[in-house]
């Protein structure tokens, strides 16, 4: 029986046993990631077969609802059936929009919508010269460009320059990151390498910080959790060579790099060029908010 507890109810050494047991540990779903990214989370445990599904939940306009937290790609189901840990979502909660693990998923009912998200994962367990082999004859081209920038990587970069570097980009200024999601961010980057889950990575242009990313490296994946270049580094073609030297680092590896989406037709192509393959995820939309308000979020 799925069970539905509030956050002083939730054993979490229990949670983090079950989550191992599953057939993808999923670093996501870890207690105190989830404790970073969505403080007082809840959940639902169906304690019989191991199955269980995070909760984060917050509450705008008097309204309680389930977001999906900022740099988590997906909150479960971890171990179960999507369709019954759904339906079980208790009432209270009048809006979601949440990200889960595939699996076969029709609508409970009429106030929920499903549809498929994308990720690309690249399985590292190759020899560095037949991964390369894969790469699109586009990203050869810009590795090659990268190599003759004289560009530098650092494999063991410090985890606070690189934070100062993500939260002083244009990209985050752009894209509307508020101070709520910087301070999961660290939160969340900050007890991934308190815990040794997970490593920086710089590429420089002589002294000059041009490209960063934090990867976790937990659960038989090797997650791209946030990165990015500036205009410079775009120009020089950094990113590129991030990512090749870290799968240079891992070749042989029993890993999947993991790329942590996207969407994004453009991101879509660049980690295709990698020899990624694409995998689905699910979006899950509840809407129980009363007919007049039903098209406004919270």
């Amino acid at each position: 029986m799925i069970r539905h507890l509030k956050h002083e109810e939730i054993d979490k050494r229990a949670w983090d046993v079950r989550l191992e047991r599953c057939a993808i540990p999923w670093w996501y779903g870890r207690s105190w990631v989830l404790d970073a990214a969505s403080p007082g989370w809840e959940a639902l445990v169906d304690e019989a077969t191991g199955a269980q599904m995070a909760l984060p939940w917050r509450k705008r306009f008097g309204i309680a609802y389930l977001h999906q937290p900022f740099l988590l790609q997906r909150i479960g189901v971890f171990g179960g059936d999507p369709q019954a840990f759904l339906a079980a979502v208790p009432k209270r909660f009048r809006y979601a929009d949440i990200y889960l693990n595939a699996g076969e998923v029709g609508s409970p009912d009429h106030t929920v919508r499903i549809s498929e998200q994308q990720n690309f994962e690249l399985d590292l367990n190759a020899r560095i010269d037949a991964l390369r082999k894969a790469y699109s004859e586009n990203l050869r081209r810009n590795l090659k460009k990268a190599g003759g920038n004289e560009l530098t990587d650092e494999p063991n970069a410090d985890v606070e320059e690189v934070l100062s570097f993500l939260i002083g980009s244009e990209q985050f200024k752009r894209w509307g990151v508020d101070a709520r999601r910087i301070a999961c961010m660290q939160r969340i980057v900050r007890g991934a390498q308190e815990r040794g889950d997970g490593f920086a990575v710089t590429v420089r242009a002589g002294r000059v910080l041009v490209a960063g990313a934090y990867f976790v490296k937990a659960g038989g994946r090797l997650i791209f959790l946030k990165g990015l270049a500036n205009e410079q580094g775009r120009n020089l073609r950094a990113m590129p060579m991030l990512i090749d030297r870290v799968i240079e680092a891992h070749a042989g590896a029993s890993l999947i790099l993991d790329f942590a989406g996207s969407n994004d037709e453009d991101l879509a192509r660049f980690y295709r060029g990698f020899g990624a393959q694409r995998a689905v995820y699910l979006r899950s939309v509840i809407n129980r908010l009363p007919p007049l308000v039903r098209n406004l979020k919270p």
